[in-house]
């Protein structure tokens, strides 16, 4: 194929030849075999002449003769290109020969100058036009090298330059290269414009083009504009930027589209050249999920780009709290002649005295408006300076002409200093955060800011009720509205004014008025500017942070998923906002909680998770558009980013022939310590790359930058630098195809390799035959397609500890901290509340609710799970200290005993019959166990803030006047024995319908021979429908209970929530959701939902996510002889009130029994469906009643009273005891829910005498 051309005498070796190839395609060819597809010669020809063949069409695993001819006919074309004339070689050993010289008489041979490499754009040109002749000199020896590293490292270089020279002609505007020459870090003045010129093909060009394009087709992005923009020679033009979060790295993204010069600097005219660059980009619009610009008309440019995409969240308003300044202060009485009085201050500076000068900042006096409107900061410290100056500056004023007697007047006018001393107290947080956003805080904590910047402003001039009502409607009209007001003399004014206040209150008396109207209108205007403002809601503006924090996703409510959907046009319609919340749930479910390693960043965690989203999850869509939230909006920085980004692109090209075999592992410099067990790719000599293990040293330690590796299939230990390794992920860039079609060994390695990998990712794979060859191709499909779905993350090894820790070394590790802890209160005298009284540890959370101590995070919740667990005998199933405990005497173990109080101490007590323990008799404890006084009250506050969920306060319904209520309409899901209605009844209301649902026979018997059929009893919950709550309703009050047999952790075979029993929570939820009435319906409708309290942590947070409220514990035994503590869900007004006992509550055991019958025990424990749950002690040993001097337990009859149900209310249908109490033993405590439901009462018709 080449004419004229003559073979060289010398011959090469063939391993030389072989390694040489190896080296240039970076490939493994062991046989020259394996080289006559034809496509290694074509991607020689690539890059000896780059362009002349096209490499997408080259067919490098060709096995068919029609294949290989395919690359031999693009290869002959390429000759024509590079117009060399035909010849026939007929060997494949002449073929290689003839390239191996025509590379080096072309490529290796020219002079290498490093000052230049990055430089040179023109295209390597074969030597001779037209046609030449290679002649090799006899004198070489055939022992000298056949590549060197520098010419190679230069020819890398160079087709680096060739591959991008065509690419560099994509819009590179003057503009832009003075913006890259001023802002680029990595430009040094050394480089010149040579670097700059090579980061300029790569910022402008083709590549980085398509890859912006490919990014923002699919994921949402921030568009950023910066105005004013200074560039060379004093030019300022408006640069476009681009961030996006990269879901393959797990980074946050800048890219610059364009440096604008708009023939206007006008909104529209800059809009119209945004919408030019993004089409040019052909970057959607419809993903633009943020917008930020500094343009002083950015109103009217967003409200160009809001025609197009309306769903844009902007960010330009957080920026511009100058305005908000200065609009507050111009609405101020006095505001002219403060900066009438600053500014003649001013003009006197250069008189000052030197003391003075040096106090009072020297600023420009020509125009303090300009600082008043652009320079808040500036302002505030100067009025600062001023009033604590204010004396001295009367008495230098006090001292001069006549002429400046109009300053003294203005200074000792103490309605001025009043104004003034006021607007330093007020101005101080809208200052603080305008340094925040100067200093370049990231903007989820700049919204976090704005979010308590509003409630300080709010909470110092309106009324509490009125300052929650307003943040959360977010109206600015309901500020206007005089009647949330606070009064004059309680509004916030700060500490200084408030003095000066009471010093000068004569001479003011007659402006305070004045001055109260002047500050509630700098209020006023200042939060409404600042809301106008805000991008989001203040709800979400609380909440957005734990959005996106991997540790608190229980806390997130679905309603502030949905709204932020709403915000960020993830949810176009009702039904997408559906299915938004259903995946948003589904990612809560997994793994049921925090699943971010403990040194893993928030991005690599959502790497991760939006992997195992895919593409098309609206949650996913979301979540990207929150990372996409700028990191800072501070230029510099931004800019700052953009240049390491193309510098990092430099580097990371992975062309597979930009860079020597050094280079492709520089990229994975960061893996320099490849740990033990991680799956690598490391070399064979002979072989090329083979998949392999890290092994452990005897030392169990890598050996400086060796590593041992074991090899896949062969088994062979090496010993390899880590520079030589690459990370097993790089699967599609190391497998060798000829090696897999030719060397068995290397085949079986790869086999092992890939069942390893697949067993650390928990891959299973079922191809369609049971042949081995089978499996390996779909294995093999995986590994290219990046390990999908884990990624790089499944491949890690796994921990050498199965998670199961030895429980009596741990336990053997608490108890010396516990004596540590002992030591440090008793002997040092350090302060119990410095430590977790149920670990002893140190970092604390919360108090512990009975004794003096903290408890820490994990203990809260252990503590929360185990106080109302009981065991048969009635007692606490675990110790109330530390929430453990093998043996426990009453409510202590035997730890917690022997350490706190004394060696010893539970040996005793166990001979003590009755013990009373030391929350009953807090004189007998002693050393650290100290119970607190007011425990029960802490117990009631523990249960109630719990949970650091927070939700959107319930609708508030106003009281219906007498006259307007009518009967209330209910509907009892899971009703048992008609508690609700008997409840009702007794209260007086006037019940128009009362639907229940019930499945027991023996309870809807009960129901209807009490109310004389007066309640409707319909089907099973799980079959009622839309269409029948339309047909019964509309009902005013649902109430229910769903089955805690399965929530209980009582229940050792408990399923859970989501399964048995546990999912007819899920039928009152839907329920719930059906009944709710519109925004615009204004009749009231309340719901309660009651379970048990001793159930999961988590069991409990999920119910609190779907009902959206936190729940409340009521404990029956205040009112009644039984303890029966309950958690209660609702919006029913007042439900967290103390419970108290009414006069007709029987509270003792004694007042419940039947005469003759003599109660032991004031009150009783939990009496459930078991029989020996009425009976007391250790093994239901003890009775509760004597009678005739006999020991006898509760009758039927008496365990109503305690249950507040009339006498033989249960007495039907010839039920047995055992019938009665299952049937008591489900039901709910009478003067429980009559608390509950009591402030129904203002809402709904009753009769003027409760009915008895």
């Amino acid at each position: 194929m080449v004419v004229n051309v003559k073979i060289g005498d010398e011959k090469h070796n063939l391993s030389e030849l072989l390694d040489w190839l190896n080296h240039i395609l970076h490939a493994t060819f062991s046989q020259l075999e394996h080289t006559c597809s034809g496509a290694a010669f074509c991607r020689l020809m690539d890059i000896i002449h780059p362009g002349s063949i096209d490499i997408n069409k080259v067919k490098f695993t060709a096995k068919e003769n029609a294949d290989i001819l395919d690359n031999y006919s693009l290869l002959q074309e390429a000759f024509s290109k590079a117009q060399i004339k035909k010849v026939n070689i007929l060997k494949t050993l002449d073929l290689l020969t003839w390239f191996k010289d025509l590379y080096d008489h072309n490529v290796a041979k020219q002079k290498y100058n490093p000052q230049e490499g990055f430089v040179e754009q023109e295209v390597v040109s074969l030597k001779s036009s037209r046609e030449f002749e290679i002649c090799r000199s006899k004198k070489e020896e055939q022992s000298s090298r056949l590549y060197s590293p520098v010419q190679t490292k230069y020819l890398n270089q160079k087709m680096l330059n060739v591959k991008r020279g065509s690419q560099e002609s994509f819009f590179r505007s003057p503009a832009t290269m003075c913006f890259i020459r001023k802002y680029s870090s990595s430009t040094s003045p050394d480089a010149g414009s040579n670097f700059a010129s090579s980061k300029d093909s790569l910022v402008l060009g083709q590549k980085c083009r398509e890859d912006i394009t490919a990014f923002c087709s699919q994921t949402p992005y921030c568009l950023y504009l910066y105005h004013g923009v200074e560039l060379e020679d004093e030019n300022k033009a408006s640069v476009l930027l681009l961030g996006f979060f990269d879901k393959v790295t797990g980074e946050n993204k800048f890219r610059l589209l364009d440096v604008l010069h708009p023939e206007e600097e006008t909104a529209d005219a800059i809009c119209t050249c945004i919408v030019e660059m993004l089409k040019k980009f052909r970057i959607p619009l419809i993903n633009m999920a943020i917008f930020y610009s500094n343009f002083p008309d950015h109103e009217g440019l967003l409200s160009g780009l809001k025609l197009l995409k309306p769903e844009i969240v902007s960010l330009c308003g957080l920026t511009d709290m100058a305005e908000v300044f200065h609009s507050g202060v111009e609405n101020m009485e006095f505001s002219g002649l403060i900066l009438n009085l600053i500014t003649e201050i001013y003009k006197h500076f250069p008189t000052f005295p030197a003391a003075l000068q040096t106090f009072l900042e020297d600023v420009d006096c020509s125009n303090f408006r300009n600082i008043l409107t652009s320079q808040c900061s500036l302002f505030w410290r100067i009025i600062q300076k001023i009033t604590l100056a204010w004396s001295d500056l009367e008495k230098y004023f006090g001292s001069l002409d006549a002429d400046e007697k109009s300053i003294c007047r203005l200074l000792s006018d103490p309605k001025i200093r009043l104004n003034v001393l006021f607007l330093c107290h007020a101005l101080q947080p809208l200052c603080d955060f305008q340094e925040n956003i100067d200093r370049g805080v990231s903007v989820t904590q700049l919204l976090q800011d704005a979010s308590q910047l509003v409630r300080f402003y709010t909470t110092r001039f309106l009324r509490p009720k009125a300052a929650e009502f307003f943040l959360r409607r977010g109206k600015t009209s309901l500020i206007q509205d005089t009647v949330g007001h606070l009064p004059r003399g309680e509004v916030e004014v700060g500490k200084q004014a408030a003095d000066f206040l009471l010093q000068r209150s004569e001479e003011l008396t007659d402006c305070l008025e004045t001055f109260h109207s002047s500050i509630i209108s700098f209020y006023a205007t200042v939060t409404v500017n600042i809301i106008e403002r805000l991008p989001f809601s203040d709800s979400i503006l609380r909440n957005l942070s734990l959005v996106l924090s991997p540790g608190k996703k229980l806390e997130v409510t679905g309603k502030i998923v949905q709204d932020l959907g709403v915000c960020f046009g993830v949810c176009s319609g009702p039904e997408n906002v559906s299915l938004l919340t259903d995946e948003f749930l589904e990612y809560q479910f997994i793994d049921g909680g925090d699943t971010q390693l403990a040194d893993q960043s928030m991005e690599q965690y959502w790497k991760t998770e939006l992997r195992i989203m895919g593409r098309t999850s609206g949650f996913g869509k979301l979540i990207i558009s929150l990372l996409a939230l700028p990191r800072t909006l501070k230029k510099e920085i931004i800019f700052e980013q953009v240049n390491d980004d193309e510098d990092d692109e430099i580097t990371d090209d992975d062309d597979d022939y930009n860079c020597d075999a050094n280079d492709v592992t520089w990229n994975y410099a960061v893996n320099d310590g490849y740990t033990v067990g991680e799956m690598v790719w490391g070399p064979i000599e002979g072989f090329g790359l083979w998949p392999g293990l890290v092994q452990s040293w005897d030392s169990k330690r890598p050996c400086g930058s060796m590593r041992k590796v074991i090899f896949f299939g062969n088994r062979m230990l090496s010993e390899v630098q880590a520079d030589d390794l690459l990370p097993f992920v790089s699967f599609a860039k190391c497998f060798c195809s000829n090696s897999f079609a030719t060397v068995m060994a290397y085949k079986d390695a790869i086999f092992n390799s890939l069942q390893v990998a697949s067993r650390r990712s928990r891959m299973f794979f079922s191809p369609e035959t049971d042949s081995k060859d089978e499996l390996l191709r779909v294995m093999l499909d995986w590994a290219f397609g990046g390990f999908e779905p884990l990624g790089p993350e499944g491949l890690q090894p796994q921990s050498e500890c199965n998670g199961i820790q030895n429980s009596q070394k741990r336990r053997k590790y608490i108890i010396n901290i516990y004596y540590q802890m002992v030591h440090e209160f008793l002997e040092n005298k350090r302060n119990i509340q410095e430590f977790c009284l149920s670990c002893g540890s140190t970092p604390v959370e919360i108090i512990h609710p009975l004794f003096e101590g903290m408890l820490c995070s994990n203990c809260k919740y252990n503590f929360t799970e185990t106080l109302y667990r009981y065991d048969e005998d009635g007692y606490q199933s675990y110790c109330t200290v530390c929430c453990s405990g093998m043996e426990v005497i009453l409510s202590y173990c035997v730890d917690c005993l022997d350490i706190l109080v004394g060696e010893g101490t539970f040996d005793q007590l166990k001979n003590v019959d009755p013990w009373t323990c030391y929350l009953c008799a807090p004189e007998s404890s002693s050393r650290a166990l100290k119970p607190r006084n007011d425990w029960s009250i802490r117990v009631q506050e523990f249960f109630a803030n719990n949970s650091a969920m927070e939700f959107e306060p319930h609708r508030v319904y106003p009281s219906i006047p007498a006259n307007q209520r009518r009967p209330i309409r209910v509907l009892s899901l899971f009703d048992g024995i008609a508690t609700g209605y008997l409840v009702l009844r007794d209260l007086g209301f006037k019940v128009e319908k009362y639907v229940a649902s019930e499945v027991d026979e023996e309870s809807i018997t009960i129901s209807m021979v009490n109310h004389d059929g007066k309640i409707t009893h319909v089907e099973d919950v799980k079959n009622i429908t839309k269409q029948h709550i339309d047909r019964w309703g509309p009902f005013d009050l649902l109430i229910g209970g769903s089955p805690c047999n399965d929530l209980s952790i009582v229940n050792p075979a408990r399923k859970g929530l989501f399964e048995g029993t546990g999912r007819l929570f899920f039928e009152y939820y839907r329920l719930l959701n059906v009944m709710k009435p519109k925004e615009d319906d204004s009749q009231p409708f309340f719901w309660l939902f009651e379970n048990v309290v001793f159930m999961q942590t988590q069991v409990k947070a999920d119910i609190c996510r779907f009902l959206e409220c936190n729940p409340v514990l009521v404990d029956a035994v205040k009112v009644s002889p039984a303890h029966r503590a309950r958690y209660f869900w609702g919006n029913i007004p007042g439900m967290n009130r103390p419970i108290i006992a009414s006069q007709n509550d029987k509270l003792r055991l004694q007042e419940c029994l039947e005469p003759g019958r003599t109660a032991k025990y004031e009150k009783v424990r939990t009496i459930t469906t078991r029989p020996n749950s009425l009976k007391q002690g250790a093994n239901d040993a003890h009775f509760p009643i004597t009678m005739n001097g006999k020991d006898d337990n509760i009758w039927i009859t008496e365990m109503e009273k305690i249950f507040g149900f009339p006498k033989h209310y249960t007495d039907v249908k010839n039920m047995g005891r055992l019938q009665r109490q299952r049937v008591l033993g489900k039901s709910w405590s009478v003067p429980v829910i009559r608390h509950l439901l009591a402030p129904l009462k203002d809402y709904f018709a009753c009769d003027e005498v409760p009915l008895k």
